[in-house]
């Protein structure tokens, strides 16, 4: 496999028969099951949203009014960053057994191998997981440096230069080592905070709209933490597996993806998330306005298919740096990151895949 770090100068024509091997080789390569969503053909007036709100008893929750704060914050800053008109049916509340009952058992068969066990990563999942990371990065090639900047102030160690295969080492082991954390809480009724239920894990939330699942836009207490070996993203590494949320293919969706997000974060104070935050705690007001702003950010993934602009602090759909929201919701002004300002906040710059035979 050839890296683009490792490459030496080339001529503009070898580079053009290399890109031409390339895209060769990755086409026979491709399974051609797997498809990519197109953009959603957006209504001109207000786009309605279904939510489900989906509660583990285990675990603080929001209330009703909090709730639909959240959403109401959101409809006013998905209006000021994308210049849209979204409205959200009345919530639904479902337990997440119910939620969980809808995933597919063939999926789950197809799926159950990319789930990276608790304390038991082996060579071969590392380097699965590296590779992951590695094609991630390659997609924001250009901006490589930004993405090294954003990651290395958070890493358990640090990397010099910007070398992205130590980069992708770094991230591993700084996400497996801060995910152990989990192994040792406690949630308030005595028992682990992940245990033996799977609804932590990332996978499955990332393959319920394989499923019937008739919501636009999920939120949820539950604290989703994990290792996989696909899709391993920058920002969830460094805080230690931790999704805050997600936009990915779901079958009944209005716009062909689902949304979730998790406010286990906002609304527990565990040692761990105190020191990812910076902050000790937060009030009410300081909850929903960041679980709007992170709502805000996948529907930016959802209805417009935009990127991670790495380096632009300013904008909304760059990623939150660990769990620091204070810092990243103080930081944001829209009329610095305009949409098609750059090739990620362009629409249509990312690609929500799915298995069509699923």
């Amino acid at each position: 496999m050839i890296r683009k770090d490792d490459r030496p100068v080339l001529t503009v024509l070898k580079q053009l028969l290399l890109l031409l091997l390339l895209s060769v080789a990755v086409s026979c390569d491709k399974d051609p099951q797997w498809q990519a969503l197109p953009l959603p053909a957006l209504p001109d007036d207000t786009i309605h949203l279904r939510v489900a709100n989906v509660i583990n008893s285990r675990f603080p929750q929001l209330s009703d009014e909090q709730l639909q704060q959240v959403l109401d914050k959101t409809v006013l800053m998905v209006r000021q960053h994308f210049k849209l008109s979204v409205a959200f049916d009345k919530p639904k509340q479902i337990t997440i057994q119910k939620l969980f009952d809808s995933l597919p058992e063939h999926v789950k068969k197809e799926r159950r191998n990319e789930i990276v066990k608790f304390g038991a990563a082996s060579n071969t999942d590392i380097i699965n997981m590296r590779e992951s990371i590695d094609g991630l990065i390659n997609k924001y090639w250009d901006h490589r440096q930004a993405v090294i900047d954003y990651a290395n102030p958070y890493l358990l160690t640090p990397i010099e230069g910007n070398d992205i295969n130590q980069l992708s080492a770094a991230l591993v082991g700084t996400l497996l080592k801060r995910l152990k954390y989990w192994q040792t809480q406690k949630a308030a009724d005595g028992r682990p905070v992940i245990d033996d239920q799977p609804y932590n894990e990332w996978v499955w939330w990332d393959s319920l709209g394989y499923g019937e699942v008739p919501y636009d836009v999920v939120v949820t207490n539950q604290l989703v933490a994990s290792a996989e070996m696909y899709d391993l993203s920058v920002h969830s590494s460094i805080r230690g597996g931790i999704t805050a949320g997600t936009t990915t293919y779901s079958k009944q969706a209005r716009y062909g993806s689902y949304v979730y997000i998790m406010v286990y974060p906002m609304l527990n104070d565990s040692e761990m998330l105190v020191e990812l935050r910076d902050d000790k705690t937060y009030s009410s007001d300081q909850a929903t306005t960041y679980a709007a702003a992170l709502l805000t950010h996948e529907i930016g993934h959802q209805l417009l298919h935009l990127g991670h602009p790495f380096g632009n602090s300013n904008c909304i759909m760059s990623p939150t740096p660990l769990l620091k929201y204070r810092d990243w919701v103080d930081g944001l002004d829209a009329s610095q990151c305009a949409l098609n300002s750059e090739p990620s906040m362009t629409p249509g710059f990312v690609n929500i895949d799915y298995r069509a035979d699923w």
